[in-house]
């Protein structure tokens, strides 16, 4: 009679429905560390990428004229010409009106808009600009770019060599009186400073997608019911939450490697940066736990990690096209990352980019349950 209470207890204890949870995610983080060939996808295949590209030091690519094409270029003005030339007209400001004609230019003013990503670069025309010009000496435009976006040196460098080029031709000059230089902001020595962010916020994403795809028909309902009988609404959430916890374990790796082999030293909050991938897993993990659910067989499971993965990363990257690569996460990820890593962001600031991949994740999570529910027999 005695140990009637005991027992009572022990089972209420095991009934809890935040035990039956936590058994849940430990069964889920134990099943994926007991597959080598899993673990070694999540966590050796993405650090022999990070070598490759760092080791080689690899270019952008051969050209980035289609990437440039179409794409929005704010551009900061400082004009510190004050010398006289021309009496007809004044050079420095003729220069930058026809730049500012330029297909998809935008000129405002630069201060501190750098920083707040309001433009992607700033032009300065110093002192002695018209004057060089008019005497037909060489005069310098120098462009400081925003490193942390790839493509803002070119994108603006194409931009000031076109308005110079017209700018030849609407005032008769005939040699090449102006000419450019850069100079990047925010830049990193490091050999994988380009790349670090594309590598860390795909990886994040793929890998989550890839194993939260085999999450629910690759699952052994006997095992799990033998563990604690549970109800579906916790098992679609201890899968989301224990391969989120998995891809947060892969981002630490992805970070701290590179801080160790390439000198990627952060100018931001270290913890800011890995906290921050937290979103872009719980993203992945979400969609790949939805279609999941609606697979029949692995090889489903896996078919789908490739159209979800073609689909995130084609229309979602802004990479080949734009606009539509709003309403998926990954621009947002990169974004973030960039700003917490490289310009020192606080979280609170980030609210813009983390929004949406809460968003995202959630509207998956909340479709995988009902998927879920739908479904007759054992799950």
């Amino acid at each position: 009679m005695s140990s009637m209470p005991f027992t009572t207890k022990k089972i209420a204890k095991k009934e809890n429905g935040l035990m039956r949870f936590l058994v849940l995610i430990r069964k889920e983080l134990a099943s994926i560390w007991a597959d080598k060939q899993a673990l070694a996808i999540i966590f050796i295949m993405p650090v022999l990428a990070m070598f490759a590209v760092g080791a080689t030091n690899a270019a952008a690519g051969n050209s980035t004229d289609s990437l440039l094409a179409g794409r929005e270029a704010t551009i900061g003005v400082v004009n510190l010409d004050y010398s006289l030339g021309e009496p007809k007209y004044n050079v420095s400001t003729e220069f930058l009106k026809i730049l500012a004609q330029q297909p998809d230019v935008t000129l405002s003013a630069a201060d501190i808009a750098l920083y707040q990503e309001h433009i992607i670069g700033y032009i300065i025309l110093y002192n002695g600009f018209e004057f060089n010009v008019s005497t037909h000496l060489p005069a310098f435009v120098i462009f400081y770019y925003d490193s942390v976006y790839v493509l803002a040196e070119a994108l603006i460098a194409a931009k000031v060599n076109n308005a110079i080029t017209q700018f030849k031709t609407e005032f008769n000059y005939t040699q090449d009186v102006v000419t450019y230089d850069s100079v990047n902001v925010y830049n990193v020595k490091s050999s994988v400073f380009d790349s670090f962010t594309l590598i860390l916020t795909t990886t994040v994403m793929a890998c989550g997608l890839m194993l939260a795809c085999q999450s629910v028909v690759g699952d052994n309902p006997i095992q799990r019911v033998a563990l604690s009988p549970s109800r579906k609404f916790e098992i679609i959430s201890a899968k989301i939450a224990a391969y989120t916890v998995l891809e947060m374990l892969q981002a630490i790796v992805l970070i701290v490697v590179p801080m160790i082999f390439f000198n990627l030293i952060f100018p931001g909050n270290f913890f800011v940066v890995w906290f921050f991938c937290i979103f872009i897993s719980y993203a992945g993990v979400s969609m790949g736990t939805f279609l999941s659910t609606l697979a029949k067989t692995k090889l489903q499971g896996s078919q789908f990690f490739l159209l979800g993965f073609m689909v995130l990363f084609i229309l979602g990257s802004g990479i080949f096209i734009q606009g539509i690569d709003k309403y998926f996460p990954l621009g947002y990820s990169s974004d973030g990352i960039n700003l917490a890593a490289f310009k020192d962001w606080p979280l609170a600031s980030l609210w813009p980019d983390i929004w949406p991949q809460v968003i995202f994740g959630t509207i998956f999570y909340i479709a995988a349950y009902i998927v879920l529910r739908l479904k007759k027999g054992t799950i």
